[in-house]
């Protein structure tokens, strides 16, 4: 019988953490993102419109995502709760993916078509990968590739 429990016990654990870590961002108010997010955010594009704030995890720590349009363009802005930028993304043209991503594409998804894409960017703007959302036999999935085409995660929206 305490056999069972701690097989219950460690089952539930398993799943109650795992599903935490897959979850995606919450979304929070203003009011509920830190001041120094907040700052930072406002400072560095204080011509931003339709800005939506989210509350995630990246890299086991929590994270703001700001999500906001300039010119034309949608972006996200990824902070720590100090105001610090983790990662930058960037709404491209499907049509300036890069070779070795479109490539890598067809190769595993032959009959998929790209519906979107996310340039993912360091702070200083290095292009670390990309985030493509694509519709393949009748099932949306969301890819993550380095530059190089190569498949570092998929989900299934």
């Amino acid at each position: 019988m305490k056999m069972q429990l701690w097989i219950v016990v460690a089952l539930a654990t398993f799943l109650a953490a795992f599903s935490q870590a897959n979850a995606s961002g919450k979304e929070v108010s203003k009011d509920q993102v830190p001041k120094a997010v907040l700052e930072a955010f406002e400072k560095a594009y204080p011509n931003a419109k339709k800005v939506e704030f989210e509350k995630e995890m990246f890299e086991g720590k929590e994270a703001y995502e700001v999500e906001y349009k300039e010119n034309g363009k949608e972006y996200e802005i990824l902070y720590s709760s100090e105001g610090e930028v983790l990662q930058k993304e960037e709404t491209i043209d499907v049509k300036d993916l890069p070779e070795a991503v479109v490539q890598a594409i067809s190769k595993t998804h032959p009959k998929a078509t790209i519906k979107e894409a996310e340039k993912l960017m360091k702070p200083d703007g290095t292009v670390t990968g990309y985030e493509v959302e694509i519709k393949a036999e009748g099932k949306k999935l969301e890819l993550e590739l380095d530059p190089n085409g190569n498949i570092l995660k998929t989900e299934q929206d």
